[in-house]
């Protein structure tokens, strides 16, 4: 189902693998204060589920994408039609069972306004209190009441001047980008990594920064999360290789080693078929060669699932001071500003830390939080410009350049306009 009508400003993808059982989003979602024609809903299932209680009347666009329910759902995939399907500038990545305050797609249009070259992220304020379940319509004030485990001074726990904004900000609850920076960086990785409920736009994020967007959180806009069995933090699904906090490895090792393109590109995201017309499901089975569902991925098969990636994860550059990585459960620590250590020769360096988990390895370090800020705010101004080269590939160097040119040119010429 495609609905007609003008190009919107906002696409809000919504993703289901069959488990929604309340769709109380499109309640929210169709009571905002911009006008409806800005901004558009797609609804994208990856198996062959149309539930009933569906209101399709609500959708702008809704999408069954058909995989048997002998694969494992791959919400990447799920993030990646949506972007095809998608007919506007801002893309945005959400919670489909979240709920939303009548403000939020205009502060969305408001941020990049504000930001043009922005990654948008919004964090959710949580309640457990199983007395809301089934999802009742509780009020924001109900929310935040009992039950609410993240909410504290008028934020959320994660924005609230966070030791450890990574794990204690929602990065996978909402987020927004330009549609040409998405296609520009390949889409969402569709590694196997990803495949289950270790995931999220938070990949997107990550090697978004690396292509030069800058990430901004709203501090006045969240999403609200009431309790549902089998939510986060008590999945049982299948997940991939992550750190301890439910964070992919994977991505974390994008971020941690600038990469800006997927490890496995989606295999219709290349530019005729972002140009073709016509629905999402006939531009697949054009590009697949075949009618009706889209091509049958072996690899994601329950019965098909390869055993964990024998392979050293880069983790985190310069967690004050050191560089950290895993493999095969066991956690590593070097000095930071060395490339990828070769796995043979790592245990047997001297100046190798090793631990379990990765908070134990941070309790090992001998973290000298004063002298590494010396370091990184002291210096001359040439110590200073060679730790900044330093910091990233040089390959990259020229990129980063003509991205600071044009973000400087944009400045300048908002800066007139404005003194007009």
């Amino acid at each position: 189902m495609t609905a007609t009508r003008k190009k919107p400003k906002v696409s809000v993808i919504l993703i289901d693998w069959g488990v929604r059982e309340s769709f109380h989003s499109l309640h929210y979602l169709n009571r905002q204060t911009v006008a409806r024609s800005d901004y558009e809903l797609l609804w994208v299932e990856f198996y062959d589920h149309r539930p009933a209680t569906l209101d399709d009347s609500l959708l702008d666009q809704w999408h069954v994408l058909g995989y048997p329910r002998e694969c494992i759902f791959h919400k990447h995939r799920l993030y990646n039609a949506g972007i095809l399907a998608a007919r506007g500038d801002i893309c945005v990545i959400c919670d489909s069972d979240a709920m939303f305050t009548p403000t939020f797609i205009e502060k969305i249009i408001a941020a990049f306004a504000e930001t043009p070259d922005a990654v948008v992220h919004l964090d959710e304020v949580r309640n457990v209190n199983q007395a809301l379940y089934p999802f009742c319509y509780p009020t924001i004030e109900e929310v935040l009441g009992p039950g609410c485990i993240n909410w504290r001074n008028g934020t959320t726990l994660g924005l609230d001047n966070s030791p450890d904004m990574l794990h204690h900000a929602n990065y996978g609850a909402c987020m927004a980008a330009r549609r040409k920076d998405l296609l520009a960086i390949g889409g969402a990785d569709e590694h196997l990594d990803y495949l289950g409920y270790v995931c999220g736009p938070y990949e997107l994020t990550f090697r978004l920064l690396n292509y030069g967007c800058r990430e901004r959180w709203l501090r006045d806009e969240y999403l609200y999360h009431t309790w549902h069995p089998n939510q986060y933090g008590f999945n049982t699904d299948h997940h991939g290789p992550h750190d301890g906090m439910h964070l992919a490895l994977l991505a974390l090792e994008a971020r941690a080693t600038f990469r800006i393109g997927p490890w496995v590109k989606c295999p219709w995201l290349h530019r005729r078929f972002v140009r073709q017309s016509g629905s999402l499901a006939s531009r697949f089975a054009h590009a697949s060669g075949k009618r009706g569902r889209l091509p049958y991925e072996p690899a994601w098969h329950k019965a098909n699932l390869a055993a964990p990636t024998d392979r050293l994860y880069w983790v985190h550059r310069d967690f004050f001071g050191f560089d950290m990585f895993t493999h095969a459960g066991i956690w590593y620590a070097l000095p930071t500003g060395g490339a990828m250590p070769d796995m043979k020769l790592l245990t047997s360096r001297a100046d190798c830390w090793r631990a379990e988990s990765m908070t134990q390895l941070q309790g090992l370090l001998p973290i000298d939080v004063e002298r590494w800020q010396r370091e990184r705010n002291g210096g001359s101004l040439p110590a200073r410009l060679w730790r900044k080269l330093r910091a990233q590939p040089l390959h990259l160097l020229p990129r980063r350049v003509l991205r600071q040119a044009r973000r400087t040119c944009q400045q300048l010429s908002q800066v007139q306009l404005f003194g007009q």
